[in-house]
């Protein structure tokens, strides 16, 4: 028999499968879907244009999604498509998490009236467009959490969380209000790339000061230079020579991106877990909480 028949019969079998495979997961994700929107439906309204699941990876994308108050209370939220990559859901708090929405459309008239005044004056008329990614792993009550928040022509923000002895009862989820302060914190770190939200701002205080925007930058990288000396004097005695090291290389890496706001990064390794009850007892000291948590700044 021809070779070359016999790979053509496999290819368009293969394919046949996966594109029933793909038709049958996807009726089956749709049916259970709606049934999900017709229970919370008393509270909020929900509508989509496109559903589809990958049979191999159970990658499940939503488009043109659609989310209203039932009340009719405030303006509809519009999303350009939802991605669920991974949802666990063989226990009752899923171990694992990956989801991401793009192009989520919110009307500035919708958002509090002072901060939507605030993006008036910097220029923001049209609708806020903001995309979000999360994405968690738990295994033997260790939270390791991503999360990435960004609008478009502002920024975006990138946080990453590592914690350990986190225990959750979904029975009663209150109980994480008491239990935080035991929470061990092992790594963390948090990035903020500027996609013109700062520059617009200090564009614009620059003009409320009836200064320059290099006099500006120049006065605030000379103040936070005047409040690193400070208390370096004031606590002379009691920080160690590495406590002033950390918090000088903070101060290098805020000045450095105040003149030149591309990105900002600040890490967290602290040399033993860290609990969130000793992260809070120490957060009016920033020289010793920046020791505490081994911290890094860099721009």
């Amino acid at each position: 028999m021809n070779i070359k028949l016999i790979s053509g019969v496999v290819i368009a079998g293969l394919a046949a499968s996966y594109a029933g495979g793909k038709i049958y997961m996807t009726d089956k994700v749709a049916t259970q879907l709606d049934a999900k929107i017709i229970e919370i439906q008393p509270m909020i309204d929900i509508k989509y244009g496109d559903i589809s699941v990958e049979p191999i990876t159970q990658k499940i994308q939503l488009r043109d999604v659609v989310l209203s108050p039932a009340d009719g209370s405030e303006s509809p939220i519009t999303i350009n498509e939802i991605t669920v990559n991974k949802f666990d859901t063989s226990s009752d708090f899923p171990a694992a998490l990956d989801l991401a929405l793009n192009g989520i459309s919110i009307s500035i008239d919708d958002i509090e009236p002072q901060t939507a005044m605030l993006l008036q004056e910097l220029g923001y008329k049209d609708n806020m467009l903001i995309s979000l990614a999360t994405k968690y792993t738990y295994v033997n009550n260790v939270m390791d959490w991503q999360f990435n928040l960004s609008a478009q022509d502002m920024g975006k923000m990138e946080y990453s969380l590592n914690i350990a002895n986190f225990e959750f009862d979904p029975q009663q989820p209150v109980s994480l209000l008491f239990a935080y302060p035991n929470f061990q914190l092992n790594a963390a770190e948090f990035t903020y790339t500027d996609k013109s939200f700062v520059e617009r701002l200090f564009k614009q205080e620059a003009q409320s000061s009836d200064i320059s925007v290099e006099e500006l930058k120049q006065h605030m990288s000379d103040k936070i230079s005047a409040l690193l000396a400070a208390d370096i004097e004031n606590k002379n005695n009691e920080l160690s020579e590495e406590q002033i090291k950390l918090a000088s290389s903070a101060t290098e890496a805020f000045i450095k991106f105040i003149n030149d706001p591309k990105s900002i990064t600040i890490s967290v390794n602290p040399e033993q877990a860290v609990t969130l009850g000793e992260i809070t007892q120490t957060q009016n000291d920033p020289a010793k909480l920046i020791s505490l948590l081994n911290m890094a700044f860099k721009a």
